[in-house]
C-alpha cells in the first residue's frame, strides 16, 4: 500500500518539494536585500560614532594645522586676521611650522616704518637679533617694525608670493637674503601635491582622516630623527657631513643647475622689478655658505676630498677656488654657491640697490678665511657670532633707508 509522506495530502510531493524550494529562494532575495540595507546602516552608524568620538579628543589633542600646497598654491597666505586681536594679523597657524609666529597691525600706524625680511630659513633664525634691531633703531619720532618673512626651505619661487602678500601692508622697505633652498624648493614642490589639493582640503574636514594623518606625520617625524642620529652615530669623518647627505626623491640631473639658476634670476626680478613699481626699497646681501664643512652628494663629497688636502699643504686660496666650483657645480645641493652671489651682485648693479656683502664678510672674519670654521652652526646657518656680523652688515644700510624716507618731504 503506498502512503503519501507529503505535508499537504492535495499535493504531490514533487510539488511539494518545488513549492518549498520557490519559497526558501524569496526568503533568501529578501533577506540578501535586508542585510545590505542594515549593513550599510550599521557601517554608516560606526562611522558617525567614530567621527563624534574622533572630534571630541581633539577636544583635548588639537590635530596638526596642515600646510596645504606647502606655499607653491597662488591662496597662500603668511597671515590671516587675528580672532583675538581686532585690526591686528597674525601667523596662519598652518603656516607656523615654517615662519616666526607674530602679530602686527594690517593699517600701518603714521609712526611705524615697517621693514619686511625676506627669505628663508637663514632670515627665520634672525628673530632675535632682528628684534634687538628694532629697539636699537627706534626712537620718540619713528618706530621700526620688522616683520620676518623667513620661511623654512623657502627659495625663491615661493618668496615671489610672500612678496605679493606683504605689500598689501605698505612696508617701507625690503631686506632680501636668499640662496640656500633653489633645490630644496623643487624637493618641496613635488612633496606639495598641488594636483590633489582641493580633494586633500575636502577629505581633512573628517576628524577620523586627520587622526589617521597626523599618526602618519608622527611615525614619519620619528622615522627620520632615528635615521637622522643613526647617521651622526655611524659617522667615521670628523671633518665633514658630507656623507651624510639625504637623497633626494626628486631626480636632479646635469642641466639642473642651469635651470635652477635660470629660475632663480628670473623670481628675483620679479622681486625687484615689482618692488621697484610700488617704489619700495630693496637691501640686498651676498649668502655665505659653510665651506669646511659642505652638505653634499656622495660623489661630490668625494670630490671635496681633493679641497682637504690642499688646505692641509698649505694652499688656502687653491682649497677655496676648488670649494666654490665643486660646490657651484653640484645637482642637488642643499646650500648656496658662487653661481646664485654672482646673480645677486649682478641684479644689484642692474637694479642700483645695495647690496651687502655678507659672503666676504663671514670669509674676513673666519680665523683663516674659510667660511665654516666658527661662524656656523651647519652647512649653511650661521650662528649667533655669524648673525651678529649679518646685523653689522645689513644695520647701515637699513640706518640709510630710514634716513632717506625720513627726508622726503
Amino acid at each position: 500500500m503506498h502512503h503519501c509522506r507529503s505535508p499537504h495530502p492535495c499535493l504531490p510531493l514533487h510539488a511539494t518539494h518545488d513549492n518549498s524550494q520557490i519559497m526558501n529562494q524569496n526568503r533568501v532575495r529578501l533577506s540578501l536585500k535586508k542585510r545590505i540595507a542594515f549593513s550599510a546602516f550599521v557601517t554608516l552608524s560606526f562611522f558617525c560614532f567614530a567621527e563624534i568620538g574622533f572630534r571630541a579628543m581633539e577636544i583635548f589633542w588639537p590635530p596638526r594645522h596642515v600646510d596645504f600646497g606647502l606655499g607653491f598654491n597662488d591662496d597662500s597666505r603668511v597671515f590671516v586676521d587675528s580672532k583675538l586681536h581686532p585690526g591686528y594679523m597674525e601667523t596662519d597657524p598652518a603656516k607656523r611650522v615654517s615662519f616666526v609666529r607674530q602679530q602686527f597691525l594690517r593699517e600701518k600706524p603714521a609712526d611705524v616704518f615697517r621693514i619686511v625680511a625676506l627669505g628663508g630659513s637663514s632670515v627665520n633664525y634672525l628673530e632675535p637679533e632682528l628684534k634687538q634691531l628694532e629697539r636699537q633703531l627706534s626712537n620718540d619720532s619713528k618706530q621700526i617694525e620688522i616683520i620676518n618673512c623667513g620661511g623654512l626651505a623657502y627659495g625663491s619661487h615661493r618668496l615671489v608670493l610672500v612678496m605679493r602678500e606683504m605689500l598689501e601692508y605698505d612696508p617701507d622697505l625690503i631686506l632680501l637674503y636668499t640662496g640656500h633652498n633653489e633645490f630644496e624648493e623643487i624637493e618641496q614642490l613635488s612633496l606639495s601635491g598641488l594636483d590633489n589639493l582641493p580633494f586633500e582640503r575636502t577629505i581633512s574636514r573628517s576628524a577620523i582622516v586627520r587622526f589617521l594623518r597626523d599618526r602618519r606625520a608622527d611615525y614619519e617625524i620619528n622615522r627620520l630623527e632615528k635615521e637622522h642620529n643613526q647617521r651622526l652615530l655611524a659617522r667615521e669623518e670628523p671633518v665633514s657631513d658630507s656623507n651624510f647627505a639625504r637623497a633626494w626623491s626628486h631626480d636632479f640631473g646635469e642641466q639642473d643647475v642651469q635651470q635652477r639658476m635660470q629660475s632663480y634670476e628670473h623670481n628675483l626680478r620679479l622681486i625687484l622689478t615689482t618692488t621697484k613699481n610700488q617704489q619700495i626699497p630693496v637691501i640686498m646681501g651676498t649668502v655665505s655658505s659653510n665651506l669646511l664643512q659642505p652638505y653634499l652628494p656622495r660623489e661630490a663629497a668625494a670630490r671635496y676630498q681633493q679641497v682637504y688636502e690642499l688646505w692641509k699643504n698649505g694652499k688656502k686660496d687653491e682649497g677655496l677656488q676648488l670649494a666654490k666650483r665643486i660646490l657651484a657645480e653640484t645637482t642637488g645641493r642643499h646650500q648656496c654657491s658662487e653661481l646664485e652671489n654672482n646673480i645677486l651682485r649682478k641684479l644689484a648693479d642692474e637694479y642700483s640697490l645695495p647690496i651687502v656683502d655678507v659672503e666676504s664678510m663671514i670669509a674676513n672674519a673666519e680665523p683663516h678665511g674659510i667660511p665654516g670654521e666658527t661662524l656656523f652652526d651647519d652647512h649653511c646657518h650661521l650662528n649667533d657670532a655669524g648673525r651678529a656680523i649679518w646685523i653689522e652688515g645689513y644695520a647701515p644700510e637699513i640706518q640709510k633707508a630710514i634716513q632717506s624716507t625720513l627726508a622726503k618731504p
